[in-house]
């Protein structure tokens, strides 16, 4: 966790733009000490009327929320900083095209988060870095409280 869903009208993005999106987001996210493999984007391409913005279809719309539970934003200036690297990712992919955007960051509690049934292994450094290096969950004393 984090997972990014972005929800969007059919062909509004290309498959190389969603790839693009998809490695930089994990770029990010690397950035920030989290393994690569708990970090998820998904695409839902809405059917053609089934996605409404100010009451009409948009043919060139996306919204899409961030869900975290790795870890929280303890400063404004942390949350800011954030924000900004969220839009270098997107803006370069959606302005160009005239898509209208929006987005929400949502924060959830850590204590309800596993990853095969395992607590992630936050609080242990030697183990989180095992899991990075591997870029799978390992089995560790204490992973399924």
């Amino acid at each position: 966790m984090p997972r990014w869903t972005f929800y969007l009208s059919p062909n509004t993005l290309t498959q190389e733009e969603k790839g693009t999106i998809a490695r930089k987001v994990t770029d990010l996210y690397i950035g920030y000490g989290i393994p690569a493999f708990w970090i998820n984007v998904f695409f839902h391409e809405t059917g053609e009327g089934n996605f409404y913005s100010g009451g009409k279809y948009p043919p060139n719309a996306v919204f899409f929320h961030m869900d975290h539970a790795a870890g929280k934003f303890d400063a404004e200036e942390v949350r800011d900083e954030f924000i900004r690297k969220v839009n270098d990712i997107v803006r370069p992919v959606l302005d160009p095209k005239g898509i209208k955007w929006e987005y929400n960051l949502y924060e959830h509690p850590r204590h309800y988060w596993r990853i095969n049934g395992m607590i992630p292994p936050m609080e242990y450094p030697e183990i989180l870095e095992e899991w990075r290096e591997k870029n799978a969950p390992v089995v560790y004393e204490g992973a399924y409280r």
